[in-house]
């Protein structure tokens, strides 16, 4: 997938819009210990296999990603499509990783 498709979206205020697509994705940093709080469940790494630690993903605590859209909750926070691209602990394999995270886990470099 190149970019996420807004096409079936239909806008219920087209004044002020829910979905707000980007002309042009924007470079980003996620902080991914927020948009995915993942330490809690986690697994120290000396009691796993070494399969598990060179073909896992691998998530730092920030990662650069790109920007794609922003859209308004109903309680007013915004949530921000995020692209990011995740290697495994190997680093020879990876995958892009589309995300909606909330906007206090993108920064803007």
């Amino acid at each position: 997938m190149t970019a996420p498709d807004f096409a079936g979206w239909r806008e219920p205020w087209p004044l002020t819009p829910t979905l707000r697509p980007l002309p042009e994705p924007k470079p980003v940093i996620v902080e991914t210990n927020r948009a995915l709080p993942l330490a809690k469940n986690a697994t120290r790494p000396d009691k796993l296999p070494l399969r598990v630690l060179a073909g896992g993903l691998r998530l730092e605590g920030t990662m650069p990603g790109k920007l794609y859209a922003r859209a308004l909750l109903s309680d007013g926070q915004w949530l921000g499509c995020v692209k990011i691209h995740a290697l495994t602990g190997d680093g020879k394999a990876g995958l892009d990783m589309w995300l909606w995270v909330t906007a206090d886990a993108i920064n803007h470099p």
